[in-house]
């Protein structure tokens, strides 16, 4: 992991592989309509819904780059790609295309990242600003132990610790399809958090009891997380251009 890289044009990932991508969705002379070319009849009247053009864009540009490296990963044109939900609202791949790809997307502010792996993954990513009643939903998310490490942070430094924190435990929510108040979590939380990827579990248990953790690097005034279901070796961070698949993608 040597920090945000522009990969080779063919994509492949191994058993033990994750690979991170970041696109930005606010670059100068963005045209969204653009890059509706790849979204999905469902996707195209959800995007509708914004009533924000920041939301809008957002939303559009981080499912059409989803759609774009899922088609790069399968080798298939990404407006063929299926897509559904699980009952608990995780999207998977679906149809002809199914397999063991696992995927995560998250959007916040001018930031969206995207996470692809053989095991269940979560991505987070939060613009850092003030959050009203932050200890209250801190009581009600996170656990004894985390509430405890974020007490014993600095005031100076608690909304950033706030943050990585809430990243971290929604990129878990996200790897296992659960609910933020429903959801066990069995992952430590430090600050400084470290920045290297580090493996919660027993150490009697199998790989897949086992949970890799991630702070991803991110512009200032973000936070963002990862997390996999699994002990994750090598994890590749990628930037994904701000622009739409050129012709030959469609």
């Amino acid at each position: 992991m040597n920090g945000w890289q522009t990969p080779s044009k063919r994509l492949s990932l191994e058993p033990d592989e994750a690979h991170i991508w970041m696109v930005r969705t606010d670059a100068e002379a963005i045209d969204v309509d653009l890059w509706l070319h790849a979204l999905g009849t469902a996707e195209r009247v959800r995007a509708e819904r914004f009533r924000h053009a920041s939301g809008r864009s957002g939303f559009v540009i981080a499912r059409s780059a989803l759609r774009h490296l899922l088609g790069r990963y399968l080798d298939v044109p990404p407006a063929t790609i299926e897509l559904r939900q699980t009952p608990s609202g995780k999207p998977e791949l679906a149809g002809q295309h199914a397999s063991d790809l696992r995927f995560s997307v998250a959007h916040s502010g001018a930031i969206a990242l995207l996470s692809f792996a053989a095991v269940e993954v979560g991505v987070d990513v939060e613009r850092i600003r003030p959050i009203a009643r932050s200890e209250r939903i801190a009581s009600r998310v996170f656990s004894d132990a985390m509430r405890q490490r974020l007490a014993d942070v600095s005031p100076a430094d608690r909304q950033d610790a706030f943050f990585a924190a809430w990243t971290q435990r929604e990129a878990l929510v996200k790897a296992v399809g659960g609910t933020l108040l429903a959801t066990h979590d069995p992952l430590e939380f430090e600050w400084p958090v470290p920045d290297g990827p580090r493996v919660f579990g027993l150490p009697t248990a199998s790989p897949s009891h086992h949970w890799t953790v991630l702070k991803l690097p991110q512009p200032e005034g973000y936070a963002a997380a990862f997390v996999a279901a699994g002990d994750v070796r090598r994890i590749g961070l990628f930037l994904h251009p701000a622009e739409p698949a050129d012709s030959a993608d469609r």
